[in-house]
């Protein structure tokens, strides 16, 4: 079990080193998409430790903020951040022309 937390959170953080060359390139959709999946990753790497995994995001979501949010494990601002994170993410891939500041 210890390999599988260690490789997602190496995992996370590749993809917040590539998440830091896309912003210095100005490449910032792609920038907030690796930054989610950095997210996304640590939080599977939490989820490992209780010998669980969900196939969609939305399960991994809704099971970090049941067992590691509403228990205390985790400060709720992390439920907020991860939430802002998934939302912008999903805009950033899928609307035409979303902006964000």
């Amino acid at each position: 079990m210890d390999d599988l937390i260690q490789y997602r959170l190496a995992a996370a953080n590749e993809k917040l080193a590539s998440a830091k060359l896309l912003l210095e390139a100005g490449m910032y959709k792609d920038s907030v998409g690796r930054s989610y999946y950095s997210i996304f990753s640590a939080i599977r790497a939490v989820l490992a430790v209780s010998q669980v995994d969900f196939s969609k995001h939305a399960g991994v979501i809704s099971y970090f903020q049941k067992e590691f949010i509403k228990t205390g494990i985790f400060d709720k601002k992390y439920s907020k951040y991860l939430q802002q994170a998934f939302q912008i993410r999903n805009s950033c891939d899928y609307e035409l022309l979303y902006m964000f500041i």
